[in-house]
């Protein structure tokens, strides 16, 4: 995968604003330094999906996370980095741009069901990238919500593959962060990352109680 400035500046910027909760704020630009080149070889490194993936970003982005932490020695542990993340994640443009799908309307629950869709719709017409996340979609399975799975993530492959295995939770939890933004809730049992062989997204409203 191609290096994108854009993305790494923006990781960047972000993850400054929660690192000082576990690393020296005079050493942080340093262990972006060190972090870079370890970021454009992971890139490097990762085979099957295409820059033109439209989820290509939840790798270049985690890609970035994980290289901080590679570039910390791995002292940086991973409930630490849980909790720079959640600092990271916590700004207004993002939130009101994810806010903008309400998971509590019928209306928000058909827009996010058609943006996962489409991606799965470009999954299935690029069969060269034979590692992308595999969408497989069960509209009886509940009452509430929307729901889907994967039994493929590249992220947690990867990580496996290379013995980063141990910074795969807080990978996984930046989706629970995310689908807060949306005025929902993830309710998942399973994860590839664990070795589950499934990934469960059950994505319901905030707002609903005792989801079925």
């Amino acid at each position: 995968m191609k290096y994108k400035s854009v993305i790494w500046h923006f990781m960047k910027n972000r993850m400054k604003k929660g690192l000082p909760v576990c690393w020296p704020a005079g050493d942080i630009e340093n262990l972006f330094r060190k972090a870079k080149p370890i970021y454009k070889e992971l890139l490097s490194k990762m085979e099957g999906i295409s820059d033109n993936n439209p989820m290509a970003s939840n790798i270049t982005m985690s890609f970035v996370i994980i290289s901080v932490w590679l570039a910390s020695d791995r002292k940086i542990t991973p409930d630490q980095m849980s909790r720079v993340m959640k600092i990271a994640l916590d700004w207004k443009l993002m939130k009101a741009f994810a806010g903008s799908i309400d998971l509590n309307t019928e209306k928000g629950i058909k827009s996010f069901g058609k943006m996962m869709k489409k991606n799965a719709d470009w999954a299935s017409g690029h069969p060269e990238d034979s590692n992308t996340w595999d969408f497989n979609f069960d509209e009886s399975l509940h009452k509430d919500g929307f729901y889907y799975h994967f039994t493929h993530c590249p992220i947690a492959s990867f990580c496996n593959k290379y013995g980063y295995e141990e910074i795969n939770p807080v990978l996984c939890d930046i989706d629970h962060v995310t689908m807060a933004m949306m005025h929902s809730k993830l309710i998942r049992e399973h994860t590839v990352a664990e070795g589950a062989g499934i990934c469960d997204y059950w994505v319901v409203g905030d707002k609903i109680i005792n989801p079925k």
